[in-house]
């Protein structure tokens, strides 16, 4: 029941702040690469700090906490936090702001075992991009759980969503 209720609360949230900030995107403000800020991740501690412009592919899972700042995820790339230690740690610092492009995919996968993922930062879907094309385009999921055991979620603020806000994917037992 209090997953219920935190969902709803994150459900109301969300169309609050339905009106949101405009589009981020690197390349219309035509910044070159040499402007854009780099992800900057130690992950050979087990302390993991994510922020600039997020690079697919990026292995945290010997991470026991990950921080990720202000960060950017180019359209098309999903934020993979589904190998993320069992019991880690991960919290949201800065705004998350999501690049756009018609794709299924979530925006954030999550997945792992004793996971406290929390905060006080923002991810900001960017949806407004994705509702002025109407419905029947492909748009993707905002925060898909994906065989997430034992975890609680709370604190930061989800915005914008693109499509559905939560995914869930074979989540087994306690989820708050």
């Amino acid at each position: 029941m209090k997953f219920l209720s935190t969902v709803l609360a994150a459900f109301a949230l969300i169309a609050a702040t339905a009106n949101g900030s405009p589009m981020l995107r690197m390349e219309a403000e035509g910044k070159s690469k040499s402007q854009q800020q780099t992800q900057q991740s130690s992950t050979s501690s087990s302390a993991c700090n994510l922020s600039g412009t997020y690079k697919a592919g990026t292995d945290i899972s010997s991470c026991s906490s990950v921080t990720i700042g202000s960060l950017t995820v180019p359209a098309g790339v999903t934020l993979d936090l589904s190998k993320a230690k069992s019991g880690a740690t991960i919290t949201f610092t800065g705004t998350t702001t999501f690049g756009t492009q018609k794709w299924a995919d979530p925006l954030v996968l999550l997945g792992g075992s004793n996971l406290s993922v929390k905060g006080s930062g923002t991810l900001d879907g960017q949806g407004a991009w994705y509702w002025k094309q109407g419905q029947s385009i492909a748009r993707p999921v905002f925060f898909r759980l994906q065989n997430v055991a034992s975890s609680t979620l709370s604190g930061f603020t989800l915005k914008n969503s693109p499509f559905r806000t939560f995914s869930l994917v074979t989540t087994r037992t306690a989820l708050t």
